[in-house]
């Protein structure tokens, strides 16, 4: 449910969000990403998601923004409001 929350682009979870239907093969390219793969495309992700808003993306994963912002600093990633 997290994760749905996160990569949810509106206000409404859709099937498509809580991965309702994925295909097997995407579920094995999960499977073949590193740990550090992952944390770094849900980081990302979260930026995108609350448009750079370092607080809100933290919340939204569950850190604090200190520990965000070195995870951040780990993986080369900046706050941009794309």
């Amino acid at each position: 449910m997290e994760r749905a929350v996160l990569m949810c682009r509106t206000d409404q979870l859709q099937s498509a969000d809580l991965g309702i239907g994925v295909q097997r093969l995407q579920v094995q390219n999960l499977e073949e990403l590193s740990l550090e793969s992952v944390e770094s495309i849900l980081i990302r992700k979260a930026l995108q998601r609350f448009q750079g808003n370092v607080s809100q993306a933290a919340e939204a994963l569950g850190l604090s923004r200190g520990a965000l912002y070195r995870r951040m600093e780990k993986y080369g990633l900046s706050p941009s409001r794309e």
